[in-house]
């Protein structure tokens, strides 16, 4: 369930997480409060700014939008990765921009 908070995951890890959360909106919200936990003060202002969410609000937004593009398959594990190496490509704004 740390996935969203953790190292980078290995792909079998990552696609047991997304086929946990596809079936249950229990893992989906747990996975979500996690996320939120991992953001900083500096983290919240980045993603309040790529979100256009408020600094407070941000951090759910972002974990929201991420998780949703993981179940929907829009995000694939290599795009997780990049994340956790903080290598924002122009599809993880989109994500992470509702678009």
């Amino acid at each position: 369930m740390a996935l969203l908070a953790a190292c980078v995951p290995t792909r079998q890890e990552y696609d047991s997480f997304v086929t946990l959360t596809q079936g249950s909106a229990r893992a989906r919200n747990e996975a979500v409060n996690i996320c939120v936990k991992s953001f900083d003060a500096n983290a919240r202002r980045n993603a309040g700014i790529v979100t256009n969410a408020s600094d407070k609000d941000a951090p759910r937004v972002a974990c929201n939008r991420l998780l949703a593009a993981m179940i929907s398959g829009r995000a694939t594990y290599d795009d997780f990765v990049d994340i956790k190496s903080h290598k924002f490509t122009p599809k993880l704004i989109k994500i992470f921009q509702g678009r």
